[in-house]
């Protein structure tokens, strides 16, 4: 018996070290910080969900919900800039409970909201909020926890986003389908308050030491402009690459859920409910793709090649790009639902890869700003991009606009897959600078 209980012993450290070690930071702030995105993402998911119901609600076309949706996702991602600048300055624990609340207020606001114009504000205002999960967590994330960690932790952030977000989407639509979708975002926004709470008993780590940054400036002592930061980061080529793709496919993955909502309520008139567990199965798909591309993502940083990580975002592209266009010339219901499942494997493919690799090619200090830029342009091109598609859809159906999606998705893949010669070399800068 005793032989059988070290056995068990063994082989379950063996187990937890082959996972990651995380440091004396243990699992608590890893927990939090997913569990508070997931719930911030209820609010995402319930919009996508239930767009028909607030399209009718405010008397909107297809071009003016994809558009609200676009906007008002893409908008607040501008003002995330000025957020990853102060996730580099400030405590980032503390700026955590502060847009957590934020976003909180605001989603109990779309619910109650009784004009278009109230509904765009609480978005607006919600979606600063929520750009907090876009960048100052990532860079907390990187600072809490040790380098080798890196690649698993954002794998299990995403993963954990991902598997506990499937529950908003078919919640979503279940009380849409009860109470309506006014109080849906009600019932929604009160976790986020019960977890900022908890967020007492977690602190900020501080900044990687660094010495050196690009064009030898020290990084403690970058300047305190957002524009001169800019300036040193848009000097990371692999960033670059980046930004050019995060520009194109923007227009299809950050609306994603509305425009998927749409099509399915249009093409083959799906209520609610049925809808909620549609995004439901993308989600779950993206979940599967999470797993897959952050096994690829360990594996090529175990390894030393980063650049495989651009690979990974391109491959992905392609592949959701490839299945939007199968969607949308698919002749029966599920046929499109099995390409949309395909199309959430690929978007969760590229997510670990991604997260990562902007880490890897960025100095300590300018993290936070490196994730609010990247994301910059991904709301542009989604923002410029959006009110296109919407537009088709109106002219030409559900179906001629989902192929324009597919479109801009394989376009943006080769241009992610560019700038994999470039991240060796912007990870040595990076390393020699801690």
């Amino acid at each position: 018996m005793d032989e059988t209980r070290n056995v068990v012993t063994q082989e379950g450290g063996r187990l937890r070290r082959s996972f990651v070690d995380l440091g004396a930071a243990g699992w608590l702030p890893l927990l939090l910080l997913t569990t508070l995105a997931t719930t911030q993402s209820f609010d995402v998911n319930a919009f996508g969900v239930l767009a028909p119901e607030i399209r009718h609600t405010f008397h909107l076309d297809n071009a003016g919900i994809d558009s609200v949706s676009a906007l008002t996702a893409a908008m607040p991602i501008l003002a995330g800039v000025f957020i990853g600048y102060l996730g580099d300055r400030h405590d980032r624990v503390r700026l955590t409970q502060y847009f957590g609340i934020l976003w909180g207020v605001t989603a109990i606001f779309t619910g109650l909201a009784p004009v278009l114009l109230i509904l765009i504000i609480a978005r607006l205002a919600g979606g600063v909020g929520y750009m907090s999960t876009q960048t100052i967590y990532p860079s907390l994330l990187s600072d809490t926890y040790p380098g080798q960690a890196t690649a698993p932790v954002f794998t299990v952030y995403l993963f954990g986003v991902s598997g506990l977000g499937l529950l908003g989407n078919p919640l979503a639509g279940w009380l849409g389908q009860v109470v309506g979708w006014r109080p849906t975002f009600v019932i929604l926004a009160i976790p986020t308050f019960v977890l900022v709470v908890l967020f007492y008993r977690v602190t900020d780590p501080g900044r990687a030491s660094t010495s050196n940054s690009t064009e030898g400036q020290p990084a403690g002592e970058l300047s305190t402009s957002l524009w001169s930061n800019f300036k040193v980061i848009r000097k990371i080529r692999t960033l670059r690459r980046i930004w050019v793709a995060a520009f194109i496919f923007g227009a299809s993955t950050l609306p994603l859920a509305t425009l998927a909502s749409n099509f399915f309520h249009d093409v083959y008139h799906q209520g609610s409910e049925a809808r909620g567990w549609i995004i439901a199965l993308i989600g779950v798909a993206a979940l599967f793709g999470i797993g897959f591309g952050g096994a690829i993502n360990k594996r090529e940083m175990a390894r030393g090649r980063p650049g495989a990580l651009a690979v990974v975002i391109g491959a992905g592209c392609i592949e959701a790009g490839l299945f939007a266009l199968a969607m949308a010339s698919a002749p029966k219901l599920w046929m499109s639902i099995v390409c949309a499942f395909f199309i959430g494997l690929g978007g969760g493919a590229l997510q670990p890869a991604y997260a990562t690799i902007v880490s890897t090619v960025t100095i300590p200090a300018l993290r936070s700003q490196a994730y609010a830029w990247t994301l910059f342009f991904f709301a542009l091109g989604a923002g410029v991009l959006t009110g296109f598609i919407g537009a088709i859809a109106d002219a030409h159906g559900q179906r001629v606009a989902m192929g324009m999606l597919a479109v801009f998705l394989i376009v943006a893949g080769p241009i992610a897959i560019s700038a994999r010669r470039f991240a060796i070399a912007d990870q040595v800068v990076v390393e020699v600078a801690e």
